[in-house]
């Protein structure tokens, strides 16, 4: 079932502005024991409903209320809709939601408020503006630099800074100790000290064992440190059949060349055998 219904919307406050909340009210005859269920009012880029339609039972009417926001100065004319009452018997109706119409003002002043626009102002004069700082500037950078040029050619080019010594001793066993060959550095030191050995007793040859070796030493050259020689070889080939450490390599190297220095002559001589060298530490 189908109804018309009165035209009886109105519109709270009745002097609003753009973008203000605007209530939009209704009243329809009904019985108490009916309910009502308002459709909600679609939104538009003129309308925009603020919340959900409320409906309250005022004795024998029904009072609706959309709460709205109007973004167009002028009369607006909104297109309601329609609301579905429900009767005890089981009976349905639908009330159409006509139109509401709503004076909305706008918050601009009118267009004849506003000042008429001024004429423009005279073009603004330049100041004259004189080369001469640039000029002196220029002059001075190019004396400036004429001088310093003049300056540099009197006194002549800077010596040169010395060139730098030869590498040390110990650094191409770091150099194999830091990529990782450590047997390879073992073996080499270990083939240096027995090669100073050899250089300095001929009858202990370099290619004889550690123990032919020591046995030589202890017949022909009881006075020197056998003992550490002893330990050296041992170590050294324990570093070539074992896995080593590298700062227990390098303090090995130290020591080899401690006792290089003791085997040899009284002054201080790099001796020189294998791909590097170990030089003796110096005490500071």
């Amino acid at each position: 079932m189908t109804a018309q219904g009165p035209a009886t919307w109105g519109a709270h406050p009745v002097s609003a502005t753009v973008g203000d909340t605007v209530y939009l009210t209704r009243t329809l005859p009904a019985s108490p024991r009916v309910r009502a269920r308002p459709q909600p009012l679609p939104s538009t880029p003129v309308v925009e409903p603020l919340a959900d339609p409320v409906v309250e039972l005022r004795g024998d009417v029904l009072v609706l209320r959309y709460a709205v926001a109007v973004f167009e100065p002028g009369a607006q004319r909104i297109a309601m809709p329609p609301v579905e009452l429900f009767y005890p018997d089981g009976n349905t109706e639908t009330v159409l939601g006509d139109t509401a119409v709503v004076r909305v003002g706008s918050l601009l002043p009118p267009g004849d408020s506003l000042p008429p626009p001024r004429a423009s102002l005279a073009p603004l004069p330049r100041p004259r503006r004189s080369a001469a700082p640039a000029v002196l500037l220029v002059s001075l950078v190019v004396a400036g630099t004429g001088a310093w040029v003049i300056r540099r050619k009197r006194v002549g080019p800077r010596p040169l800074p010395p060139a730098p010594g030869p590498p040390a001793a110990s650094a191409p066993l770091r150099t194999w100790v830091e990529a990782g060959e450590l047997r390879a550095a073992a073996a080499a030191l270990a083939d240096q000290l027995r090669r100073t050995i050899a250089a300095l007793e001929p009858a202990a040859e370099a290619g004889l064992s550690t123990e032919g070796l020591l046995a030589v030493l202890r017949r022909r050259c009881p006075a020197w440190p056998l003992a550490e020689i002893d330990d050296g070889l041992r170590a050294l080939e324990r570093s070539r059949f074992a896995p080593a450490v590298p700062h227990d390599l390098l303090s090995l190297a130290e020591q080899v060349g401690m006792l290089t220095e003791r085997l040899g002559r009284a002054e201080r001589v790099v001796l020189r055998a294998g791909p590097f060298e170990v030089a003796p530490r110096e005490d500071n």
